[in-house]
């Protein structure tokens, strides 16, 4: 999705709520008082991209951020390359985006609304 800017240009919304949703998520890990929070960006030589991975332990919770209503399930395709990383498991997974309502995408992977955040 885009928006056409006062000056012309057009702007990637989905860049722009990608910010906000890693910003809501780091806030509240500065709120909770952890100023180094366990999150990360996986990108692999393939390209395979998961926009943020928490980390607990050693169980590693994926997260996709879309800017849709309707997420796909091949949008969390790049979630199984955590199974690969040795002594790591993966934890179930969530797609943020502009859902109504927190549901299942899959046995895995959660729809859940930015406003959830």
């Amino acid at each position: 999705m885009e928006l056409a800017a006062a000056d012309g240009k057009w702007c990637d919304v989905g860049h722009i709520f990608e910010t906000f949703v890693f910003g809501e998520i780091l806030k509240s890990y500065y709120n909770d008082g952890i100023v180094r929070p366990p999150i990360y960006y996986y990108r692999d030589k393939e390209k395979r991209e998961i926009d943020l991975v928490i980390k607990q332990g050693e169980i590693l919770y994926p997260i996709e951020i879309k800017a849709s209503s309707d997420p796909k399930k091949e949008m969390v395709k790049s979630f199984d390359v955590l199974d690969k990383i040795p002594g790591k498991k993966r934890g179930s997974g969530a797609i943020v985006c502009l859902a109504k309502e927190r549901l299942p995408l899959m046995e895995d992977v959660w729809m859940v609304p930015a406003g959830m955040i």
